[in-house]
């Protein structure tokens, strides 16, 4: 029994909006036979709510066995406080910057990892660090990515950017547009592909979590914001452990930074999924978390990337969603379609 949630993730302060993470999770620990609750990334500060709601409402439990938070941004990280102070949170896996360099005054979104750890403190949660073979619930949930000291390489390397960078960075403003329904672009074809090896992310997004759930016997993969080098490193590792994707498949997938196509390429894709139309074609299922209004999120490109390979591709936009087994219907909720194929632009952030 399992139901993976993505709850909406929108902050509407920025304009066009801006995506965020925010994923429940509910199963049952075999060796243990009793529920257990994940909560991976708590999106901003204000979607605590309803993600302790979801939590009551849905799994009904005030406990989480173990919080995740994949990495600092502010999508990502600000809404766990808020989750640790109303739940009784077990232990909470963060990556603590203090403990791997002298200065971090340049690190961004400091005060809110701060008052995550210091809240978690206040209630007597375990805190620990989520690096590379990590795991718990008798081995259902693994860490696989990153090392600690790919992490510690990553950390200074972002460091040193925010020292010496700050004064030429210019504010990402104006290229902004109003959300456009991803509907409005569906095309009853598959374009040719268009994705490329050559997508960057920064430092920080390659510095998250990389998760994997084995639940009734399906893999799962939550991989936040994490770009195509740490990507690779997580498959180097899932191979070295479980054998190569083609033998041991993933059944569903969290398509990484809200599906920005910086952050996937045809070769990784094709080494987790499987080669595009293959008549062997993957049967997984990916999730993406996207803001509605947010212009760039989720990537065509990325879409289409994902459903060339086989995969059933839901995206949040603005609601809830859920994969599920061996739960009961939930009363309002109804079929998640999946998105069609997507006209692609050039000029495609």
């Amino acid at each position: 029994m399992f139901e993976v949630d993505f709850l909406p993730v929108e902050n509407r302060d920025q304009d066009g909006g801006k995506s965020g993470d925010a994923i429940a999770i509910n199963f049952t620990v075999h060796a243990e036979q009793r529920q257990a609750v994940v909560v991976i990334d708590g999106g901003f500060k204000d979607t605590a709510d309803s993600l302790v709601g979801h939590i009551r409402e849905y799994y009904r439990t005030n406990v989480v066995d173990l919080m995740i938070s994949t990495h600092p941004d502010a999508d990502h990280l600000n809404g766990l406080a808020g989750v640790v102070e109303a739940l009784e949170v077990r232990e909470l896996m963060v990556h603590q910057p203090r403990a791997h360099v002298r200065d971090v005054s340049d690190f961004s979104n400091l005060e809110a990892l701060d008052e995550l750890l210091d809240t978690a403190k206040a209630r007597d949660v375990m805190v620990s660090e989520p690096f590379t073979g990590e795991s718990r619930f008798g081995g259902q949930l693994t860490v696989l990515g990153p090392t600690a000291s790919y992490y510690e390489d990553l950390l200074a390397q972002q460091l040193w950017e925010a020292k010496h960078l700050a004064a030429s960075a210019t504010a990402a403003r104006g290229w902004w547009q109003r959300g456009v329904n991803l509907l409005e672009r569906a095309v009853d074809w598959l374009p040719v592909e268009t994705l490329t090896d050559d997508g960057e992310t920064s430092h920080r997004n390659n510095s998250s979590v990389i998760t994997l759930l084995t639940l009734d016997g399906q893999r799962m993969l939550f991989t936040g914001d994490a770009g195509i080098p740490a990507m690779t490193a997580a498959a180097d590792q899932y191979e070295n452990t479980y054998g190569s994707f083609a033998a041991s498949p993933l059944s569903f997938m969290q398509a990484p930074h809200h599906g920005s196509k910086r952050n996937l390429g045809p070769t990784l894709l094709n080494r987790v999924l499987g080669m595009p139309n293959s008549p062997h074609a993957s049967s997984t299922i990916a999730f993406i978390s996207s803001a509605k209004a947010a212009p760039k999120h989720p990537s065509p490109k990325v879409v289409n990337a994902l459903t060339r390979r086989g995969c059933f591709v839901g995206a949040t936009e603005g609601k809830a969603i859920c994969h599920n087994s061996g739960t009961l219907a939930r009363p309002g909720w109804g079929t998640l379609q999946p998105l069609p194929a997507l006209v692609e632009d050039d000029d495609e952030a």
